[in-house]
């Protein structure tokens, strides 16, 4: 349940009763650095920092300082990555925080969080880098691309393993936390022998009998230790992000047009659709919320960010307050769990929090087209004392 740090015994629902004045629903933080759309942003697992990916080939590395007031917390733009060729499509913090993994069209990153310094390059890949992820046991991280390839790769970025020739162009993957699955989304799928090469063979199909197959996109389970395909599902929409709930049961697949479905791993079933956000055209990433994961949390293309409640199915808030175009990417931070963060097409990033009782009136303009929350201490890309690389 989400229940308010200072009271315990309070908890955001009874009986699925919504309290809105324990949910991140204000925006206290405006963070707008960043000179074209920005794409993905993601907490490190301290909770202290934030890092963004941008179309304007940068991504900038936020500190976001823990005092509970808004008006008395550090934000600075820490640094700002520059030696990108292309523009960002993912980002992964290692599990100490001390690497962020950032990706640009075929080619992966490795830059050191503590002074911003590129530390590798990697040029595996032929194609697209569609996801990063930093395996739970610390042993290295993974990278999936549009290539038909997964690579694992150890801490320094040398390579471990690669799985070539997987069924799918994949568009993103995750890791249980548990270490047993690996959970891959993608396109263009090409059915695999009956028997050959490593993560294709041993398939259960759960699609229905068709005739002569056509590329179709796919979400293939595949156990992490072997490599072998568990489940291998036939989806009708495209398929543009996958998250894992901290539980290891769940897996949330965002599935355009219009839907994010919710997977029980160990039933290998669909439990839930989650409607009412826009999707049609873009990459949205949605996430788990809450001290439970007990909220799905979305962007939408109609500039909006979408929350229900997991296990209910219902909409609870549709919050509004990003510009024009999409809202791309939502996280929610690992140490507050009264805080979630949000970026789009605006150029900007939004932290939300719970409204810590202040009072919202009519937001304040300013500059041209520009909101500021009479809570919303600090505008304008906070404390622009960053470093860029």
């Amino acid at each position: 349940m989400f229940s308010d740090p200072q009271e315990s015994s309070s908890s955001l629902f009874s009986d699925y009763t919504y309290d809105k004045k324990s949910f991140p629903r204000i925006t206290t933080t405006i963070l707008e650095v960043h000179s074209d759309e920005v794409w993905n942003v993601a907490w490190s697992h301290d909770g202290t920092h934030l890092a963004s990916a941008s179309k304007d080939k940068t991504a900038i590395i936020w500190r976001i300082g823990l005092e509970a007031e808004p008006s008395s917390r550090d934000c600075i733009a820490e640094f700002i990555l520059r030696d990108h060729p292309y523009p960002l499509g993912c980002l992964a913090w290692s599990l100490d925080d001390s690497i962020l993994s950032t990706s640009a069209d075929h080619l992966v990153f490795l830059w050191n969080t503590k002074t911003g310094a590129l530390m590798k390059t990697l040029e595996n890949h032929a194609e697209t880098v569609s996801a990063l992820v930093w395996l739970p046991d610390g042993s290295g991280f993974m990278s999936g691309s549009l290539d038909r390839k997964i690579i694992f790769w150890d801490m320094e970025g040398e390579l471990r393993e690669s799985w070539n020739d997987i069924a799918i162009r994949v568009t993103d993957a995750a890791v249980t936390h548990d270490t047993r699955r690996l959970v891959a989304v993608g396109m263009g799928y090409n059915p695999p022998p009956t028997s050959g090469t490593l993560a294709r063979a041993n398939i259960q199909d759960a699609s229905p009998p068709m005739g002569p197959r056509s590329p179709e996109n796919r979400m293939i389970i595949y156990d992490l230790k072997t490599g072998q395909v568990e489940i291998s599902v036939h989806m009708e929409g495209d398929l543009t992000s996958v998250k894992i709930s901290e539980d290891s049961r769940y897996a949330l697949i965002n599935h355009a047009p219009d839907e994010i479905h919710l997977w029980d791993l160990e039933e290998s079933k669909l439990v839930r659709k989650f409607t009412g956000q826009r999707q049609g055209h873009h990459v949205i990433r949605s996430c788990f919320g809450g001290t439970d994961g007990n909220f799905v949390i979305s962007g939408s293309e109609d500039r909006n960010v979408y929350v229900w409640h997991r296990d209910a199915g219902t909409l609870l808030e549709v919050l509004e307050g990003h510009g024009l175009g999409s809202v791309n990417s939502v996280a929610w931070n690992p140490r507050n769990k009264r805080m979630f963060a949000s970026c789009s097409d605006d150029n900007t990033i939004r932290v939300w929090e719970a409204p810590f009782g202040i009072s919202a009136s009519e937001p304040k303009m300013i500059g041209k087209g520009k909101v500021r929350q009479p809570w919303a201490y600090n505008y304008g890309g906070c404390d622009l004392g960053s470093k860029t690389r």
